[in-house]
């Protein structure tokens, strides 16, 4: 298996999201990226444009021709969860509440460290209720040679916290990877966007909100486990 990581956060929230695929599936998940690029052809937008889902959703980054057109987006966005959903896979997302986990400990680790530890931790306990043996690829971020080291340290002493785990099912090392160039990054990517949008952000307009939730639902039922942590 591979799991495929990418984060969302606001400045109260940090989320990690994992889009877990068997690798004999991966030329499905392929295939679906390549219909998504066929499909948002007919939109204006160059084929080969980065299935962002930040970007997408705000009209850049090569979106620029669907700005001003929301219904647009969204059709986009709901069509990759489409394809998405129809794929044999498995989705984690986990998060952290910052303001607690900041009130709660003096010395407290970083958000996207807490979130990213639970997140390995929960795939690992998908790959060995599957049987199988899962590698790790995440998306490119800033301080990534500390998580790869983290990583390392987990598998040696095992994590932090009354669950401890050494990840006994995760295949090291921990690889960060362009997303431009991985259909599963850009898949984890617009699930941790999504799920952000849905638990930690408050929709002014009603029409917006609904498309959130029907954007999640679509993927309920690939979902292993998702949960927010609130130390």
């Amino acid at each position: 298996m591979t799991a495929y990581l990418d984060e969302s956060y606001t400045d109260e929230r940090y989320y990690v999201a994992a889009f877990i695929i068997d690798d004999a599936d991966l030329p499905a998940l392929n295939a679906a990226r390549a219909r998504m690029s066929t499909f948002i052809e007919g939109f204006g937008v160059d084929s080969d444009t980065e299935l962002h889902a930040h970007s997408l959703m705000t009209g850049r980054d090569g979106f620029e021709p669907i700005a001003r057109q929301v219904r647009a987006r969204i059709r986009i966005y709901q069509q990759w969860m489409t394809e998405l959903a129809a794929l044999p896979a498995h989705v984690v997302v986990r998060g952290v509440d910052i303001s607690r986990l900041n009130a709660r400990y003096k010395y407290p680790d970083p958000p996207h460290q807490v979130a990213l530890q639970h997140t390995l931790e929960a795939t690992d306990r998908c790959a060995r209720q599957h049987g199988k043996q899962v590698r790790i690829v995440a998306d490119v971020v800033p301080g990534q040679v500390a998580h790869a080291e983290n990583m390392v340290r987990y598998q040696h002493v095992g994590t932090p916290g009354y669950r401890s785990s050494k990840l006994t099912a995760v295949v090291p090392p921990l690889v960060f990877e362009d997303s431009a160039r991985f259909p599963g990054l850009q898949a984890a990517d617009a699930i941790a966007y999504i799920y952000r949008r849905l638990d930690a952000h408050v929709e002014t307009d009603n029409r917006v909100g609904s498309a959130v939730d029907r954007l999640w639902s679509t993927l309920r039922d690939l979902v292993y486990e998702v949960w927010r942590w609130d130390p």
